[in-house]
């Protein structure tokens, strides 16, 4: 199930030049190949384990929508919730053992936090609640940035914001019932 799910789920052409993207912002401008190999990787395994808990999250939405799918179509979905919260506990020790400033746990707590939140409170699809799920990309930055984004605030801050924007455009431009899309005249 878990193959499947990662197959159907987490294409390996999307997500790894995007977790390469974050890592390279992260770095602020200082690159150096085994920096950018342990800062995608860490990317990756955020982005593993925010697509899950998204895609739980959905689960119930996704019955009439996208029935085709592994997480809909199972009849358990145990192994999915055992490995999303194991990936949230590799990605808070990654953040602890990584990072001595502690900004990298603070911002991962508070991503944690406010997306719990709307998982549970949400009603529907509104521009916030879409802006708010998109924002995790950012936070994955300063994440795997960590206490690089004391050091180089601006710079960091400025292409984290950069990579909103242009995530937030692939949303409008990629979904065709995304409340931003809409709001800009939509596709369809």
């Amino acid at each position: 199930m878990i193959g499947a799910y990662l197959k159907e789920r987490f294409a390996p052409v999307v997500f790894v030049p995007l977790a390469v993207a974050i890592a390279l912002i992260a770095a602020g401008g200082r690159y150096g190949i085994a920096m950018i190999v342990t800062d995608a990787l860490a990317a990756l395994l955020l982005l593993a384990e925010l697509r899950l808990w998204d895609d739980l999250a959905d689960r119930h939405t996704d019955r009439s929508i996208h029935p085709d799918r592994v997480v809909v179509q199972s009849r358990t979905i145990r192994p999915l919730v055992l490995l999303c919260a194991a990936l949230a506990i590799v990605n808070l020790g990654w953040s602890v053992v990584r990072d001595g400033s502690s900004i990298s746990v603070a911002v991962l707590i508070v991503m944690h936090a406010a997306l719990g939140t709307w998982y549970v409170r949400r009603e529907g699809r509104t521009f916030a609640g879409d802006q708010l799920l998109l924002a995790k990309y950012p936070a994955f930055v300063f994440i795997v940035a960590g206490a690089r984004l004391a050091e180089m605030p601006v710079t960091i801050t400025l292409l984290a914001a950069a990579l909103y924007v242009a995530v937030s455009a692939y949303e409008a431009w990629h979904d065709p019932v995304s409340p931003l899309g809409f709001l800009l005249g939509g596709r369809s």
